[in-house]
């Protein structure tokens, strides 16, 4: 299994084993004054085979702020592919952000591998 691509949505939910989405691709996020992270729902895009069937993997994702700050992980979940599916659908993560807000890079990865696909993220702060 290999990450082919990931999106922050507002809603993302599997309906008959197809992916339906409202509000996806963000390019940008608001949060009030005080906040220190913010929620969304993500879609990662998966490059799977039948042998991958049954293998658990750990997904981390890992975040950096316009300044430097990281975290890694920012957010982390195992779990256990139960199909050749094509797409996986992370709802309500919390993912942290810098007070000042700006240019965030969101990189999903697996653990175990090199590959990491990055979401940039501008965050408005109201």
């Amino acid at each position: 299994m290999r990450l082919a691509g990931a999106f922050f949505a507002n809603r993302a939910e599997v309906v008959d084993d197809m992916l339906n989405v409202e509000g996806g691709f963000w390019s940008t996020t608001t949060v009030p004054a005080s906040a220190a992270g913010f929620q969304s729902c993500c879609v990662v895009l998966c490059d799977t085979r039948r042998r991958d069937v049954g293998t658990e993997y750990t997904m981390h994702i890992d975040a950096a702020g316009p300044t430097g700050q990281r975290w890694a992980p920012a957010w982390s979940r195992k779990f256990e592919l139960p199909s050749a599916m094509k797409f996986m659908v992370l709802t309500q993560i919390a993912l942290p952000i810098e007070a000042d807000g700006g240019r965030h890079v969101y990189s999903f990865r697996l653990q175990g591998t090199h590959e990491r696909f990055d979401i940039p993220l501008d965050v408005v702060v109201q």
